[in-house]
């Protein structure tokens, strides 16, 4: 194993997550940071792909921000194998100089897929990279709250960035502003980063080989690992199961429930409502508790959310139902990220991280396609009811592989 040296490296801090702990409070800051400019990225660029080519545009366009997601295992190993602030600050740097060339020309589709195909492939390897920090910066019992921190600082992704990237491009300067404003943050981004200690990669160097044998040999610890192979295939499942409410709930809540567009957006509100509570919830009551509880409950939560959606009788019902089965999603995302944790040696848990990303956008991908015909067939009301129960049934096969699950050694992962 490479350690670093005493002076270059800040021992694993002790004292509670970000008041006492300054390389923790970098890491969330820059992250939340850089959510912020995905979302603004995400928004404007499908503003400047539908005035430029209509929906085709715009459909090429997300299909190019989502395909480099698919390469996760590949990103996981330069998380394993390069120095992580150095890797988190390149990417941040590098997204900056993506962003700010697109606001500076405005380019034509055909050069803006390439370019938009990049900035997804930097955001992909950002990823792996900044989750396996997490229990490097802080104690054992603290790692739930402080993925339940990350997991606010995803929630600002969705519920900050696109509605800042629509202010921006309607206001003074349009698109041009509003990239501009992106590349900042991306910049801010980086420079809060400088914060972290410098972390060595924690291998022998002579184990170091070329990336796609590094990728092969995660995929196959992925595989032969029990409990990593059900986590991840079981993150498959729920999100192909969950994904269908991105489909449905306009069906069923402003056509069935007569809410109309003003019903589907207070429905889609509350789902991220309940993920906020529960990640605001997480920070304070689950330090020490059992992350494999807290996945089991979430998934229970989730899936029984999803099931009363499809059951509601009245948007107020389904209000209510949409709001625990946001809470259960962001519970879910913090049991996944804190069980891998504990039971992932650090010199995989970014090979780990990136090919848990793919699972998920390849469930997500399924239940796009799947919750559009699904609805077709038989409606928006059983899509519901059907998913949440696949949802539930995850459990049958989670819990008892999880029941035995071994309790986070507080040094495993310190440097």
């Amino acid at each position: 194993m490479v350690e670093p040296s005493p002076a270059s490296v800040a021992p694993a801090p002790r004292t509670r997550l970000l008041r006492g702990n300054p390389a923790f409070r970098a890491l969330c800051a820059s992250r939340a940071v850089s959510f912020v400019g995905d979302g603004i990225t995400t928004t404007v660029l499908v503003v400047l792909a539908a005035r430029q080519d209509g929906p085709v545009g715009v459909s090429l366009l997300l299909l190019a921000n989502a395909l480099p997601r698919l390469a996760g295992p590949l990103a996981g190993v330069l998380a394993d194998r390069v120095p992580t602030r150095r890797l988190m600050m390149r990417c941040e740097l590098a997204s900056a100089l993506v962003i700010g060339l697109i606001a500076a020309t405005l380019p034509p589709l055909p050069i803006l897929i390439p370019l938009v195909v990049l900035a997804g492939a930097l955001a992909t390897i950002r990823n792996p990279a900044g989750r396996s920090l997490v229990p490097v910066l802080v104690d054992a019992p603290d790692r739930a709250p402080a993925n339940a921190l990350f997991g606010l600082a995803r929630t600002l992704q969705l519920a900050v960035g696109p509605g800042l990237g629509g202010l921006l491009a309607a206001g003074p300067g349009g698109i041009h502003t509003a990239l501009a404003v992106d590349t900042a943050t991306f910049t801010v981004s980086a420079l809060l980063l400088t914060g972290l200690p410098v972390l060595e990669p924690t291998r022998d160097p002579a184990a170091v080989t070329g990336v796609w044998a590094e990728a092969t040999a995660g995929l196959r610890y992925v595989v032969a690992d029990r409990q990593v192979r059900t986590l991840i295939l079981t993150l498959f499942v729920i999100v192909a199961f969950a994904g269908v409410d991105n489909v449905a709930l306009v069906f069923l809540a402003g056509d069935q429930l007569a809410g109309g567009p003003a019903g589907y957006g207070l429905a889609a509100s509350s789902f991220g409502l309940g993920m906020l509570l529960a990640s605001v919830a997480c920070t304070r009551f689950t330090r020490g508790r059992s992350s494999v509880a807290l996945l089991v409950i979430a998934i229970a939560s989730s899936g029984a959310g999803t099931v009363l959606t499809g059951l509601a009788p009245a948007l107020a019902v389904a209000l209510v139902a949409q709001l625990l089965a946001g809470a259960g999603n962001a519970g879910e995302n913090i049991g996944y990220d804190t069980v891998i944790q504990n039971v992932v040696p650090r010199p995989m848990l970014g090979r780990v991280f990136g090919t848990l990303g793919t699972a998920a956008q390849l469930g997500a991908g399924f239940a796009y396609l799947a919750g559009g015909l699904s609805v077709h067939l038989v409606g928006a009301r059983a899509t519901f009811v059907l998913a949440g129960a696949g949802t539930l049934a995850v459990l049958l096969v989670l819990v008892p592989v999880l029941r035995h699950s071994p309790q986070p050694d507080p040094d495993c992962c310190a440097d």
